[in-house]
C-alpha cells in the first residue's frame, strides 16, 4: 500500500523548496582570461550547483544559508574552493582556475552502479528525484524503478533487479545493513520503504558487480547516505486529509538534533476513493525519526539515526481468489531501527568508519481465528579503513560481525495447536579491496570478501574485480566481474539448517558518456545462478524436502539517457531494459521464465520548473511487456501472458510565500488515464470436472492514487 506517500513527499519537498533562495552567479576563466565552458560549480556537501555556459558564465539558486564552501572543477585544471557567506549579499564572482599539466578527467568505475553522491562528476539520480518523480510517490525504491535494470512488480515488496527477486536486493544506511527496510504488507499488495528520502543526501544503486564491502546480497545493493549537520534551527507542520506530521530541528555550533512524529489514518481517503479491498479497520500508522549529529575534533562526525513505526489494519480478503467466503485478515506490525556511525581521519592517509546498527521487527497477522506471529532481531557491527597509500594506490578494508534471529509461530484454531520454530546465528566477514590507477586512463579494483555463517557451518571466499578505461575526455568503458552469496530466506531456514548459500556470478560491460549535464549509459550483462533453493511444497516441515539444486540465468542490455541542459528548466531521462531469464527453483518442474519478469521495460521521466509560477511539473510514463503466468493443469507449458503494464503519472508542486516563509502544495496522480493493470493470476485450488482451474486476476488496490497535501515551515 502507498499509505505513507503523502507525508513522505511533503516532508521532502519542504526541505527542498520551503526556504528563502539565494542566487550565486559569476564567471570562470583560465589564467589567460579565456572562458571555460562546461566547468562544474557546486556548494560542497550539497547538490546545489550549475555548469558554465559557452562564455564561462554560471548562475544557480540555493536554499542553503550561512558559511558554505563553493567548489569549481574542470578537466585539466586544479579544483578551486573558497568559503562564502550566503547570509551576505553576494556580488558576481570572478573565478580563475590554474592549469594542472597532465591531469585529465578522473576515471570512475561505473559498471552496474548509479551513484548520486559522487560530486566529482555529474549525478545520475539526485535525491530530489525520489520525491518529485510522479510514479514513485515519494518512495525511494519507486524512484529506483525508473532506472534500467529494475523490474516493475506491482504486487510484491522489494526491488526486483536483473532477474533477481525482491529479497535479493539489500539496503544499507551509511554502510550498515538494514535487515528489514520495507513496510509490512498484505497479500498481493506492494510495500514501500520505511524511510523518508528527506533523511538522505545520496543514493548508490548497484545493479550488479558491487564492492566487496557489501555481502549477503545476491543481485543488488542500495546504499543510502544520511545527511550531515542541519543548516539551521526550524520547525514544520503538515496537515493532510489522511493525517498530520510535525518536525523540529535544533542546531548548535557543532551539533544538531532533529525529531519527526507523524500519524496517518487512511479512512478519510479510502472512504472517498474506492478501493478493491474491503477494509473493516482502515490502515492506521504512527511513526517517527530522530537524527543526532555531533562534530568531534577537526574531522570527526558522529551520526545517530533512529526510527520507529507501528501500524494496524483489518480487511476482508480472499487470498486464493477461489470465490469462497473471504478471510478476515488483521495485521499489527511494529519496527524499530537504530544506527550509529562515526567517521574520522586517522592521519593524512587513513580514514576510519565504525558503526553499529540494531533492528527489531514484529508482525502479528490474524487470518480468521488463526494467528501468525513473526519476530526478527538484527545487530550489525562494522569497521572500515580507507587509505591512500600513494597517488596510484588506494586500499579499503574492514571487518563486519552481524547477529540475526528469527522466530515464527502459528496458532491453528481448528486443532488448538501452536506450531513454532526459530533460529539464531552470527555472521563474520573480512574484506579487502585495493584500487590501482595504472595510468591516467586506466584504473582497476580487485576485491575479496570472506564470510563464515555459523548456522549452516559455511565458509565463503568471493572475489570481485572491476576495471575502467577512458576512451576519451568524456567517455569510458568499464568491466565488472564478481561472485556473490546470500543465505536462504527465513521461511526456508526455519525447516532446514542444512541449506547452503544461494550463489550468483555477475559479468557486466558498461559504456558511459558524460558532458554538460548530459549522460548516456549502455550496459550488457550476464548472470549465472546456482545453489538456489528448491522444495516440493512451501512451508513443508520436512527438512528433506528442501535442497540447493536450483539454478538459472539472466542476461540483457540496458540503455539510459539523461539531459538537464538542452532545454532550460527541463530535466528528463529515458531508460530501457531488455532481459531474458529462466530459473529452475522453488517448486518449478522445469526451468522457466519467472512470473515477475517483463522482457522489455521502458520508463520516461520529465520534470519542468515553471519559474514564473514557482511551480514544479513532472510526468512519468512506464511500460512493461506482458509477464508469464502458469496454469497448474499444464505445469510444463510455456505459460500464458498478462496484458502489458502502462502507467502515466503527474506531479504538480506549487511554492508560495505565506506568513513570512515558504510553503509547498502538492498534487500527485498515479495512473492518470486509468489503465487497467493485471499483475498476474490466482487459480482456484481445485479443478472443475474438466480438469480446468478458474483464473482470478491480481489487480491493484485502486485504479489511481491521488495525493493532495500542504506543508508549512516556521
Amino acid at each position: 500500500m502507498k499509505r505513507m506517500a503523502e507525508t513522505l513527499i511533503i516532508l521532502f519537498l519542504a526541505n527542498v523548496f520551503c526556504a528563502a533562495q539565494v542566487t550565486i552567479r559569476g564567471q570562470v576563466n583560465d589564467e589567460d582570461g579565456l572562458p571555460l565552458p562546461g566547468a562544474n560549480i557546486m556548494l560542497k556537501g550539497t547538490y546545489d550547483g550549475a555548469t558554465t555556459d559557452t562564455t564561462g558564465v554560471f548562475s544557480f539558486k540555493t536554499v542553503e544559508s550561512g558559511r558554505q564552501t563553493l567548489m569549481v572543477s574542470f578537466i585539466g585544471y586544479k579544483t578551486w574552493e573558497q568559503e562564502i557567506n550566503l547570509d551576505d549579499t553576494l556580488p558576481p564572482l570572478n573565478i580563475v582556475l590554474e592549469e594542472q599539466p597532465g591531469e585529465i578527467r578522473a576515471v570512475v568505475i561505473t559498471a552496474g552502479a548509479f551513484d548520486s553522491g559522487d560530486l566529482s562528476r555529474p549525478v545520475v539520480l539526485k535525491p530530489m528525484d525520489i520525491a518529485t518523480t510522479p510514479s514513485a510517490v515519494g518512495d525511494i525504491y519507486g524512484a529506483l524503478t525508473t532506472l534500467p535494470g529494475a523490474q516493475i512488480v506491482g504486487n510484491e515488496g522489494g526491488l526486483f533487479v536483473r532477474g533477481g527477486e525482491g529479497y535479493e536486493t539489500k539496503t544499507f544506511i551509511d554502510g550498515m545493513q538494514v535487515a528489514n527496510p520495507y513496510m509490512s504488507k498484505l497479500p498481493d499488495l506492494p510495500t514501500r520503504s520505511r524511510f523518508s528520502p528527506i533523511l538522505f543526501t545520496g543514493t548508490t544503486f548497484s545493479t550488479g558487480g558491487y564492492s566487496a564491502e557489501y555481502g549477503q546480497a545476491l543481485s543488488s545493493a542500495v546504499n543510502l547516505r544520511t545527511t550531515g549537520l542541519a543548516d539551521q534551527s526550524q520547525g514544520s507542520v503538515s496537515v493532510m486529509s489522511v493525517g498530520v506530521s510535525g518536525s523540529y530541528t535544533h542546531r548548535w555550533d557543532k551539533a544538531s538534533l532533529s525529531g519527526t512524529v507523524q500519524y496517518i489514518n487512511m479512512k478519510p481517503y479510502y472512504s472517498i476513493v474506492r478501493q478493491n479491498i474491503d477494509y473493516i479497520r482502515y490502515p492506521e500508522q504512527i511513526g517517527g525519526t530522530v537524527l543526532f549529529r555531533q562534530k568531534y575534533r577537526k574531522n570527526g562526525l558522529l551520526k545517530v539515526f533512529g526510527s520507529f513505526d507501528r501500524g494496524t489494519s483489518t480487511s476482508s480478503y480472499s487470498i486464493s481468489g477461489d470465490g469462497a467466503s473471504p478471510s478476515l485478515i488483521a495485521q499489527n506490525s511494529s519496527n524499530y531501527y537504530l544506527n550509529a556511525v562515526y567517521n574520522d581521519k586517522l592521519s593524512q592517509k587513513w580514514n576510519v568508519m565504525t558503526g553499529l546498527a540494531m533492528g527489531l521487527n514484529g508482525t502479528n497477522l490474524g487470518i480468521d481465528e488463526n494467528k501468525l506471529t513473526e519476530k526478527a532481531r538484527s545487530v550489525d557491527q562494522r569497521v572500515t579503513l580507507t587509505g591512500c597509500l600513494s597517488d596510484k594506490l588506494k586500499l579499503r578494508m574492514g571487518e563486519e560481525i552481524s547477529s540475526y534471529s528469527y522466530n515464527w509461530s502459528y496458532y491453528a484454531h481448528d486443532s488448538l495447536q501452536t506450531y513454532s520454530a526459530g533460529f539464531r546465528f552470527p555472521d563474520y566477514a573480512l574484506f579487502a579491496e585495493p584500487e590501482i590507477n595504472i595510468n591516467d586512463r586506466f584504473v582497476a579494483r580487485a576485491g575479496v570478501r570472506g564470510e563464515y555463517t555459523s548456522l549452516t557451518d559455511e565458509w565463503q571466499l568471493v572475489p570481485r574485480l572491476s576495471v575502467a578505461y577512458h576512451t576519451g575526455d568524456y567517455s569510458q568503458v568499464s568491466l565488472a566481474y564478481g561472485m556473490f552469496r546470500q543465505r536462504p530466506e527465513d521461511s526456508y531456514l526455519l525447516f532446514s539448517h542444512d541449506l547452503q548459500s544461494e550463489k550468483a556470478t555477475h559479468l557486466i560491460l558498461n559504456y558511459q558518456y558524460e558532458l554538460n549535464d548530459r549522460i548516456f549509459r549502455a550496459e550488457v550483462y550476464r548472470k549465472w545462478y546456482n545453489n538456489l533453493v528448491k522444495y516440493q511444497s512451501e512451508f513443508n516441515p520436512d527438512p528433506a524436502s528442501y535442497n540447493n539444486s536450483g539454478n538459472g540465468y539472466a542476461q540483457g542490455i540496458e540503455l539510459f539517457w539523461r539531459d538537464s541542459r538542452t532545454i532550460p528548466d527541463l530535466d528528463y531521462w529515458i531508460s530501457y531494459s531488455y532481459i531474458h531469464s529462466e530459473r529452475n527453483y522453488k517448486d518449478y518442474q522445469l526451468a522457466r521464465v519467472p512470473s515477475f519478469i517483463s522482457t522489455h521495460t521502458i520508463t520516461s521521466v520529465a520534470k519542468y520548473f515553471w519559474s514564473r509560477a514557482n511551480t514544479y511539473i513532472g510526468l512519468t510514463y512506464m511500460h512493461a511487456s506482458p509477464k508469464r503466468y502458469y496454469n497448474p493443469a499444464q505445469p510444463y507449458s510455456e505459460g500464458d501472458a498478462t496484458k502489458a503494464y502502462n502507467d502515466l503519472s503527474l506531479n504538480i508542486t506549487w511554492i508560495t510565500p505565506m506568513l513570512g516563509s515558504y510553503c509547498a502544495f502538492l498534487l500527485n496522480i498515479s495512473n492518470l488515464p486509468g489503465f487497467e493493470q493485471v499483475y498476474g493470476y490466482h487459480y482456484s485450488p481445485n479443478p472443475d470436472a474438466g480438469g480446468n482451474y478458474t483464473l482470478y486476476p491480481i489487480i491493484p488496490q485502486s485504479k489511481r492514487l491521488i495525493v493532495i497535501g500542504g506543508y508549512f515551515i516556521f
